[in-house]
């Protein structure tokens, strides 16, 4: 990273159309450069999360909960855990997809239909009013 700090001052320094005071003299770079590289770090760690998410056979929910537990969750400072079971997870589960693997095909009472977890299941089979919630068979 200091390697890349050095690299992108040397060449700032070469760059003729920027003012001599640019040119001579960047405070800040570091820890500017830092904090985007943290910032693009984190948002390529969520787009992961999302592209995974996305596999064929992944649940399909929008919301975060404990997989064993359900909606127990409660989320600080990008982390989340559950305060039943006291699950932990380096990122705030309970925004972006699910990406567990899908065990029900959830219908709704108009047809529509979703693959879900275990968790996102159970949540659901209390609250599907006129819907169905059947369980994937397993090969």
């Amino acid at each position: 990273m200091a390697q890349d700090v050095a690299v992108m001052r040397e060449r700032l320094r070469q760059q003729s159309g920027l003012p001599r005071a640019v040119r001579g003299s960047l405070p800040g770079v570091d820890d500017a450069l830092v904090q985007a590289s943290r910032r693009i770090g984190a948002a390529a760690e969520r787009l992961a999360r999302v592209r995974a998410a996305q596999w064929p056979g992944s649940c399909t929910a929008w919301w975060g909960l404990c997989p064993s537990c359900g909606s127990t969750l409660s989320a600080e400072d990008g982390c989340s855990w559950c305060e039943e079971c006291g699950a932990g997870w380096g990122y705030d589960r309970s925004q972006g997809p699910c990406g567990e693997p899908g065990v029900f095909l959830a219908m709704d009472a108009q047809g529509g239909t979703v693959v879900v977890c275990g968790g996102h299941g159970r949540y659901m089979q209390e609250r599907l009013d006129g819907g169905l919630l059947l369980e994937i068979p397993t090969v």
